[in-house]
């Protein structure tokens, strides 16, 4: 392909760990690029800012496609730049902070290609907020060191060199935070120790820094090599924290004393109100995996659905029976050059509170939902006024049928409009099998009835055991008669109510 105009590189800096810490500038950024070159230790959840037409490469030293090398990640970097497009390079937490960002910028300034450098959070500074140390304190920290504590050649060759001031260092009246430091901990410890560190001074190793995984393994100077040798399974990111700040660690400590930290959560729930209650675990310190058990597809014919839907000045009621049709519904109905004004004549019933909560989204307030969730005790509430009435069922084909029926006996006229389907998943997510391989698996989200039934299929005989958060009392009632143990039930059919349950 012939080059064209240059485009632009933009060196952006990913943070340490968690989404939420990128830049305004470098959510801007990615999510304007036609290719994004990502560092294996950024967090892939930030690729969710990216356009869906743009490029994306995983080019850590340990990437997905195999072992990148600084020379082949800058090559890529100017071919793409060359080829007139606009490249964000995605690097783990800051760019200025051993992110190997001035020789990417020598290539730049070599090849003529304009470009940006974005700041990130470096993970010294995500620590002191994320395990509560204050890495500088006016009584016993006043300043910090930043340092590799991994030997690199000075000269390109293959010998690595003795490039740190231990004597300096071991005097140094603050805090040292040392990176990349995990192979090396022995050397870098016995140098520090022999320059005149005490031993006995406090030392911090923290894993992952911000990530829902995070580890904080505290231990003196003089077992750094020790306590790193006893944990084979120990990698990177790590940095070190060595100094007396440490004391001040559980005092502020907000990060790992959150109610769902260190647990694993299966969220079953499809589309984006599954991504809505993993953000709710995640906030309560939860590492999410978000595999439904089914995905929710639109009718293949929509002809009498249409000829319902501009027909629902005949109706005296429309009743949802979840979220997924309140959504589904007024997508149509407004593809249809319809809004709320068509239910003027219309009351409106929801199934329970989240129902009622997603109808209020497109300012409509609903007559009647119940504070018990399920359809049988909402149509305890209609079943008084039923008499002549008819009502409109707004589901899908899978849906219960038993409250229908109740009003249809009750001398009422039912008509069920199907605004969508569902489609199962076929095999247990590898995500899931690997978790329960592993034992990491505390907790799975039941929301309905339907996502429950199917769920304990694709488990099999691994949902006798599992512990399982329900939403209400019918689908626990659905569990156990298919022979789950462990159900832990919400106080009310919410997602508030969901999170705050509590693991035995």
């Amino acid at each position: 392909m012939a080059a064209i105009a240059s485009g632009k590189v933009f060196l952006i800096g990913a943070g340490p760990g968690d989404p939420g810490l990128i830049t305004v500038r470098g959510a801007e950024l990615i999510g304007r690029a036609n290719v994004v070159l990502y560092d294996g230790l950024a967090n892939e959840a930030l690729l969710a800012y990216a356009a869906k037409h743009a490029e994306i490469i995983c080019v850590g030293k340990h990437g997905h496609g195999g072992m990148w090398s600084q020379k082949q990640i800058d090559d890529l970097i100017v071919d793409y730049a060359k080829l007139g497009k606009s490249v964000a390079r995605l690097k783990g937490g800051d760019t200025a902070i051993f992110a190997r960002t001035a020789e990417e910028v020598d290539r730049l300034i070599e090849e003529g290609i304009p470009y940006e450098i974005v700041p990130g959070i470096t993970a010294a500074l995500a620590a002191s907020a994320f395990t509560g140390i204050p890495i500088t304190h006016r009584d016993w920290s006043s300043a910090v060191a930043l340092i590799t504590g991994q030997l690199q050649p000075a000269d390109g060759s293959i010998e690595s060199e003795e490039s740190q001031d231990w004597n300096a260092l071991a005097l140094f009246p603050g805090t040292l935070v040392l990176y990349m430091g995990v192979t090396t901990a022995g050397h870098w410890s016995s140098k520090l120790i022999e320059a005149g560190k005490a031993p006995s001074t406090p030392v911090v190793i923290v894993r992952r820094c911000s990530w829902p995984d995070q580890e904080v393994i505290r231990c003196e100077l003089g077992t750094v090599a020790a306590t790193i040798a006893s944990m084979p399974r120990l990698r990177p990111p790590i940095i070190s924290i060595v100094g007396d700040v440490i004391r001040m660690a559980k005092a502020m400590d907000w990060f790992s004393i959150r109610p769902w930290f260190g647990k694993q959560v299966w969220v079953t729930s499809p589309d984006h109100t599954g991504r809505l209650l993993g953000k709710k675990f995640i906030e309560l310190g939860a590492q999410v995996i978000h595999q439904p058990v089914m995905s929710i597809e639109p009718p293949e014919d929509w002809h009498d659905i249409d000829i319902k839907i501009r027909s629902l000045d005949q109706f005296d009621w429309v009743v949802f029976s979840s979220t997924y049709g309140v959504d589904r519904f007024f997508d149509r109905l407004f593809a249809l050059g319809k809004d709320g004004r068509s239910l003027y004549r219309t009351k409106i019933a929801a199934v329970g509170s989240g129902t009622a909560a997603a109808i209020a989204k497109h300012s409509l307030i609903c007559d009647v939902f119940p504070e018990a969730h399920g359809s049988e005790t909402l149509v305890d509430l209609l079943v008084q006024e039923c008499v002549g009435k008819r009502f409109l069922f707004v589901r899908n084909p899978d849906g219960e049928t038993s409250a229908m029926s109740r009003l249809s006996t009750s001398q009422a006229t039912v008509e069920i409009l199907d605004v969508y389907r569902q489609s199962l998943v076929q095999q247990l997510p590898p995500k899931v099998a690997e978790c329960l391989r592993l034992g990491k698996l505390d907790a799975i989200t039941a929301t309905s009835k339907n996502i429950a039934r199917q769920t304990v299929a694709l488990l099999g005989n691994e949902s006798r055991t599992q512990t399982w958060l329900s939403l209400s009392p019918s689908i626990t009632s659905l569990l156990v008669d298919l022979g789950c143990e462990r159900v832990i039930t919400a106080s009310e059919p919410s997602f508030d109510a969901l999170v705050a349950l509590k693991l035995a």
